[in-house]
């Protein structure tokens, strides 16, 4: 968030004018940001492709209508100091000198500033619902901004079904997350419907990925991969000494498959509280057969 000190440390004796701008700007922004389906579209989108990328999910936060110059959404990913800032119009027509003062051009020029300023690194871009918009930015886009700002066309839907069928980006985003093999379209729309529940029952202040996800677990624990790549090494032995029975983890569950004959994947995500009293329970168990873990497969 933007401080008047970091304002006028920036732009000096302007700053208080910028700060005033910002006030009426956030004000705003929070009216016209209630129920805007396509601002919460794009933050579904950002939160299943933050996931993909594998990034820490406890060091990754989305924010709505924050207090800046381009405000619409921020993700900030804190050890690396990298924050993305996203202004996101879904509108016929845009001009980057849409304003005499405070146009779209002096918002991404003076975030940049900002950021500068302050030791983070900026990731800055507009987007864009119209193709013809987006075409007509790109042509337009103004040299002293060129480098450091990103012109971004996200394809809108009047709901997710429509969103899914239409939008590749986030069709793909949504398969790579969904914990199921070859999902359809109902599961991703299922999916998707968890994420932007999620996402719209927070204050969307500073929501950190973990807690997204956390929260979709508790909802429905099968339709999302987990982020665990292994299982203990206990587990592991007690797998291995059972003669023709296998496993891999995939997507963050356990598959099992004994001898080509049978198989199955365990229903709780690994690391979960659920795994780990599954896992607790087999310890507690004499297991020196397949017969004696059978139970537990199909538990």
């Amino acid at each position: 968030m933007i401080t008047l000190k970091s304002l006028e440390a920036v732009f000096g004796e302007n700053g208080l004018g910028y700060f005033e701008y910002l006030v009426n700007k956030n004000r705003g922004g929070i009216s016209n940001n209630k129920g805007n389906t396509f601002e919460n579209f794009f933050t579904v989108y950002k939160i299943a492709k933050s996931f993909n990328e594998n990034i820490n999910p406890g060091d990754i936060y989305f924010s709505s209508q924050v207090f800046c110059f381009v405000d619409d959404l921020v993700v900030e990913q804190l050890a690396e100091r990298n924050h993305w800032f996203y202004q996101i119009k879904d509108i016929a027509s845009l001009e980057w000198n849409n304003r005499p003062e405070n146009s779209v051009r002096d918002d991404f020029k003076n975030q940049h500033a900002i950021c500068v300023r302050e030791g983070i690194h900026p990731y800055l871009s507009l987007v864009v619902s119209d193709k013809i918009v987006y075409d007509h930015l790109i042509a337009t886009k103004p040299d002293d901004i060129r480098t450091f700002v990103k012109v971004v066309n996200f394809r809108p839907a009047t709901s997710l079904n429509n969103l899914i069928r239409d939008n590749a980006n986030i069709r793909e985003e949504l398969i790579k997350m969904c914990a199921l093999e070859n999902p359809s379209s109902d599961k991703l729309n299922t999916l998707a419907a968890i994420l932007l529940g999620v996402w719209d029952s927070t204050d969307k202040k500073k929501v950190s990925l973990k807690e997204v996800l956390d929260r979709c677990y508790n909802i429905s624990p099968h339709y999302i991969k987990g982020f665990s790549r292994r299982i203990s090494k206990g587990l592991e032995e007690i797998i291995k000494s059972i003669n023709g029975l296998d496993y891999k983890v995939e997507g963050g569950f356990l598959k099992w498959n004994f001898r080509n004959t049978d198989e199955g994947v365990i229903q709780y995500r690994i690391g979960s509280t659920e795994f780990e009293k599954w896992e607790n329970d087999l310890y507690n168990a004499t297991i020196l057969t397949f017969e004696d873990l059978e139970p537990f497969l199909v538990s």
